[in-house]
């Protein structure tokens, strides 16, 4: 509204000084003169207002216009207001940047902004961590120059970003890169670390060929023994014993598909559905009369607090428990002392198997775990282990807290395997 009554203004205020000075030129007779010196003194007036607009435009550091009187006034508000909207739109570009800037932070890959050519205009912290980006020095660097790969340098040569690249990068993990089209010929780069999915699918390789492997020995003593007793190859003094060994090796193949079937419910159980009260203490007595009875040959103690009861799983627990305490008898001679603890300690429930076995070499206690190991030691030769074992511990455990198997061996000193559940764990409801 104001914009329009500017030349009104302008007009009324020159009409106001003709007047004023017609009035002073006819009480002072001398009209014309008077009225040429307030014209003069307008024109000066208007000449210093405009003065100070354009000292405030080229040269002075203030963000708003100063104030004037009359109609050049509305000049220096409509500039205010101008230089208000334009200041607000800049505050809003900026806090759209901040979040975006946030927004690019918080993803969980690097992430760079690219020109046509491979210079770098951007890029977040994850991407200056993990592709070695040094920023802002490295800012207008050709992204090929800093990545030195030859085959990221002909996928970015091809243009062709329809599929992404992955690369082994460093020898340490791997690294896929998509590149995608952006604005004013740009590109956005992202770089994920896929290195969880090429072990995840290492480890699916390797179940599935280790659990053929397993599968395929007893199978092929069963058919070859079949193969026999259909051809009548097989004496009436070797049935029975035919008979046993093929009862053996059916045996071991329930005991291994029970135990694939067992880590697989382990690792997709719903936890929250299934914790209850567990009587661990119970557990170990049990297991106690019957070490008595089938293993008397092996010196083995218990220490159970039997006040001490935790909530979690009882399964996957018991299969932990039993796990560790028949893994020790399993794997040492007759006459090894073993001891077992299950006690309170001041962060958590503590769990103990300790035998004064043969032990085990350093270099295996890291892979213990992993589906299908075994150590390759005459000691083993004799037992029927599948190798699952300490891996459904291992998962067991990590459901109940994140909790981890400790394992600690030396050869000829024997071999320890404990854990802590975590203090949450503890069923307090019996306590006095």
């Amino acid at each position: 509204m104001l914009k329009h009554n500017f030349w009104q203004r302008i007009v009324c205020e020159i009409t106001l000084v003709l007047i004023i000075a017609a009035i002073l030129g006819t009480v002072f007779g001398r009209v014309w003169l008077v009225i040429t010196i307030a014209l003069l003194v307008l024109i000066l007036y208007y000449a210093y207002q405009l003065q100070r607009l354009s000292y405030w435009i080229w040269q002075q550091n203030n963000v708003y216009p100063s104030t004037g009187f009359g109609a050049l006034n509305l000049l220096f508000y409509g500039l205010h207001k101008r230089q208000r909207r334009q200041r607000n739109k800049q505050n809003e570009l900026a806090n759209i940047i901040k979040r975006f800037r946030h927004g690019a932070e918080s993803i969980p890959d690097s992430l760079l902004l690219v020109e046509d050519n491979g210079a770098i205009t951007w890029c977040n912290k994850i991407a200056q961590n993990e592709l070695n980006i040094h920023w802002p020095y490295d800012k207008g660097q050709n992204i090929v120059n800093l990545i030195r790969y030859p085959q990221f340098a002909d996928y970015m040569a091809k243009r062709n970003f329809s599929q992404p690249l992955t690369l082994l990068f460093r020898q340490q993990y791997y690294i896929e890169f998509r590149i995608i089209p952006y604005i004013d010929k740009q590109w956005i780069v992202i770089a994920r670390d896929v290195g969880h999915l090429y072990l995840a699918e290492k480890q699916r390789r390797d179940f599935f060929t280790n659990a053929s492997h397993e599968l395929r020995t007893p199978i092929t003593v069963l058919k070859g023994y079949l193969d026999m007793l259909a051809d009548d190859m097989i004496s009436a003094e070797d049935y029975q014993k035919t008979i046993q060994t093929m009862q053996s090796q059916t045996n071991r193949m329930e005991n291994l598909i029970e135990q694939i079937l067992a880590l697989s419910n382990i690792e997709n159980s719903p936890l929250n559905k299934t914790m209850q009260k567990v009587n661990v203490p119970a557990i170990l007595h049990n297991i106690e009369q019957d070490i008595k009875q089938i293993y008397p040959h092996y010196l083995v103690s218990f220490t159970i607090d039997d006040q001490l009861r935790v909530i979690g799983v009882k399964s996957q627990l018991e299969s932990v428990i039993t796990n560790l305490i028949y893994n020790a008898i399993k794997h040492t001679p007759d006459g090894t002392a073993i001891n077992i603890e299950w006690r309170h300690v001041s962060y958590g429930a503590y769990f103990s198997v300790k035998d004064s076995g043969p032990g085990i070499a350093s270099h295996h206690l890291n892979r213990l775990t992993e589906r299908f190991y075994k150590v390759d030691d005459a000691r083993f030769i004799a037992s029927s282990s599948s190798g699952l074992g300490l891996a459904i511990v291992k998962h067991a455990l990590l459901n109940h807290g994140n909790t981890k198997l400790q394992i600690r061996s030396k050869l000829t000193e024997g071999s320890q395997f404990s854990f802590v559940l975590p203090e949450q764990y503890i069923d307090h409801s019996n306590d006095i």
